[in-house]
């Protein structure tokens, strides 16, 4: 299995010819969202707030896809969530406190997998921690150690699809699109090799947001300035680190940010 349209969840755009995502002719700026968990929060605001805006959104957790289909069948124990924007693909829409806010109109594609720097789609284990209050916070490819909060509220060990996001960026039609916008990773311990993933790509992508916890909490984690010191030698700086999240540009396309308006509010800029 080597296509990402096996991948593809119901209720997403899965339009996809001679290898190639066929993205609305609308479309000017795309972004990923690594790690989408229960709501998309970020993803719903991409899609809501910018109408010529694609998101590929990636998630491997089937709970987690309950929600973002439907959350009040999905039988979450989290209340319904407030105060932020969540996906809800069953209907189409982004809502905000219940009341429908935007409509995704074949702007998302969801993709149900982790992702790995590996070749085609490869099985791996996954440690999915357990859903007090509605999520599954903390679930990685890493396995948690003792020094982890949550090492003893591993609720399922099993196989997930892994792909490269190089595998999935082979699909975007670079005839169209000289870059991509924003790529941000939420991987609990493995975002530098979901990053390092992107392989050829890697100078193709204007923004990267990645968790960065500095804590050893997982087996066999890379450290983290080592994952810093690659993106600086990749030609990308740091603009902030705040939260647990460290924010990246690319100095060879910075100077798109003002030319084609990529000044984003998610990124604090």
């Amino acid at each position: 299995m080597n296509k990402i349209d096996e991948l593809i969840v119901k209720n997403t755009f899965n339009n996809i010819i001679d290898g190639k995502l066929i993205i609305p002719d609308n479309i000017k700026q795309i972004k990923f969202d690594v790690g989408l968990a229960g709501e998309a929060p970020n993803a719903a605001i991409w899609i809501s707030e910018t109408p010529d805006r694609f998101v590929i959104g990636i998630e491997p957790i089937p709970y987690h896809w309950g929600m973002l289909h439907n959350f009040e069948t999905s039988n979450s124990l989290r209340p319904y969530p407030h105060n932020f924007k969540i996906i809800q693909l069953e209907e189409g829409v982004v809502k905000l406190n219940r009341n429908i806010v935007g409509k995704i109109d074949n702007r998302f594609c969801g993709l149900e997998c982790a992702i790995d720097d590996v070749d085609g789609i490869q099985r791996r284990v996954f440690y999915q921690t357990n859903r007090k209050g509605g999520a599954s916070g903390s679930s990685s490819l890493l396995k948690p150690i003792n020094k982890h909060p949550m090492v003893n509220d591993v609720e399922d060990i099993y196989e997930v699809n892994t792909i490269s996001l190089s595998s999935i960026l082979d699909y975007i039609p670079w005839d169209r699109f000289e870059y991509i916008e924003h790529i941000k990773t939420d991987c609990e311990g493995y975002d530098y090799t979901v990053v390092k993933s992107m392989g050829k790509y890697l100078n193709k992508i204007v923004f990267i947001s990645s968790e960065l916890l500095r804590r050893d909490w997982w087996e066999n984690k890379t450290p983290d300035k080592e994952f810093v010191r690659f993106m600086l030698d990749n030609n990308f700086s740091v603009i902030s680190e705040k939260g647990g999240e460290i924010n990246f540009v690319n100095e060879k396309l910075k100077h798109k940010i003002n030319e084609h308006s990529l000044n984003n509010k998610t990124l604090g800029l």
